[in-house]
């Protein structure tokens, strides 16, 4: 309980009601005693009035107050909080209403001022945009009421205090469940190269059309129906991918206001959606510091597995070790999988890197998605006005050259390397594992 503005501009009032009786018995004013009762018949008055008003005050108000929110958030996506007051008392409320998320969120549109007629409601709505991933709390309601006289404003809290998911930006899956693939992958930025070769799983026969090859004839099926069919082949399916996701200190990098780490979680999000798409299974086995493996599954729920496994992930200060990495996963998955590792590499991971894609090629197919630095570029782009521009632009050309070598090298060992911003890693890999499917080497 705490004086509200009213009360303290009353006392101001009765302060300089003082001040002036004081200047009149000073001056001998001929209406000093007036003034004089006047002071102080103000100054009973308001102690009687706020004495009642503060008595009254007292007691909480009959207010439900019920607060909706999505247990699932998507981190950069703003999205919308209720909150409904309902007015079970028997007089008009007047208040102040805020809500205390977590930190990791951005609030916009609290607090709010609300008069509430007895037996109404008053619903208020806020956003939030969740700034980092992983789990946010949410405290109680808080409305700082107003006493009958608003002479006083207390502090009453309502609700229980909640939980939410931040997840990363999975969004996009939930948009376009129901759009064609073509549609789709354009959306995203993804480039689908032409089929260079057809499928091994057999589909279904049909009419023959303009535009089959001779091979695809079925001439058994054709004699029987007395007119051309064709066989129709489509994508193998029931294949794996693995993804191994790097969880060092190079990840921590940001080119703007997200890290190469939650660029890599977004791209693998829409990765494995759709991997899974294709009919293929998805796993994850995540390393440096963080470890967490999930087998691999399919179907349309191993989605929401994954985000229920990642969502608390973050980059750490361990050094990333591919060849322990490549040693756990050889103990792990034996049947043939396309193998997407997802680091920021540098030259110098040059001979720990070639002798873990050298044994997990061995029985896999292997993906290096390397996160390339947005400084280098802008290094090289970027005017030189000076000495210091100059010494930029060399060390950033030298760098890069080296790491052209280093995934020239693994191209040479039959590895498929997709080297890109992080922010158009997800199209790269998307791109790459079709062009696999479709190509039938994979």
């Amino acid at each position: 309980m705490k004086p509200s503005r009213h009360l303290l501009l009353l006392l101001l009032v009765w302060v300089g009601l003082g001040l002036l009786v004081s200047v009149a018995q000073i001056a001998g004013w001929q209406n000093s005693l007036a003034i004089n009762l006047t002071f102080w018949s103000y100054g009973i008055l308001l102690g009687i009035v706020t004495l009642f008003d503060f008595f009254m005050a007292r007691y909480t108000p009959k207010l439900e107050v019920i607060r909706t929110l999505d247990p699932h958030l998507a981190l950069g996506v703003r999205q919308r909080v209720t909150i409904k007051l309902s007015n079970r008392s028997a007089n008009r409320q007047t208040l102040w209403l805020t809500d205390s998320p977590s930190s990791k969120l951005q609030l916009q549109g609290l607090p709010v001022k609300a008069q509430i007629a007895p037996g109404e409601h008053f619903v208020v709505r806020y956003t939030i945009t969740p700034l980092q991933r992983g789990l946010a709390q949410f405290g109680q309601v808080c409305c700082r009421i107003m006493s009958p006289l608003k002479l006083w404003e207390r502090n009453s809290y309502f609700c229980k205090p909640e939980q939410a998911k931040i997840y990363p930006n999975y969004k996009p899956l939930f948009q376009s469940s129901f759009i064609n693939s073509d549609l789709l992958y354009s959306d995203w930025g993804v480039q689908i190269s032409q089929r260079r070769g057809d499928g091994t799983d057999f589909r279904q026969l049909r009419d023959f059309r303009v535009g089959d090859s001779l091979r695809q004839i079925d001439w058994r099926a054709s004699a029987r129906f007395n007119r051309p069919i064709s066989r129709e082949y489509q994508e193998e399916r029931d294949q794996q991918v693995i993804f191994l996701l790097d969880c060092g200190r190079r990840m921590r990098a940001k080119d703007g206001d997200i890290s190469h780490f939650d660029h890599a979680l977004n791209a693998l999000v829409l990765s494995a959606f759709v991997v899974l798409r294709q009919g293929d299974s998805v796993g994850l086995l995540s390393f440096a510091g963080q470890p967490r493996w999930v087998p691999p599954f399919k179907g349309r729920l191993q989605v929401g597995h994954l985000l229920d496994q990642i969502y608390d992930l973050d980059s750490t200060l361990a050094t990333s070790d591919y060849l322990e990495v490549a040693q756990q996963l050889m103990t792990r998955q034996s049947k043939r999988s396309l193998i997407i590792l997802i680091s920021s590499i540098e030259p110098e991971d040059r001979d720990d890197l070639s002798k873990a894609v050298k044994m997990l090629s061995q029985h896999h197919l292997v993906l290096v998605a390397c996160m390339r630095q947005q400084v280098l570029t802008d290094a090289q782009h970027a005017d030189i006005v000076s000495l210091e521009d100059a010494l930029k632009y060399c060390g950033a050309s030298r760098q890069m050259q080296k790491q052209a070598s280093m995934l020239t090298d693994l191209r040479s060992q039959n590895v498929i390397v997709a080297d890109t911003q992080p922010s158009y890693m997800h199209s790269a890999l998307i791109s790459e594992y079709m062009a696999l499917k479709r190509g039938g080497a994979f």
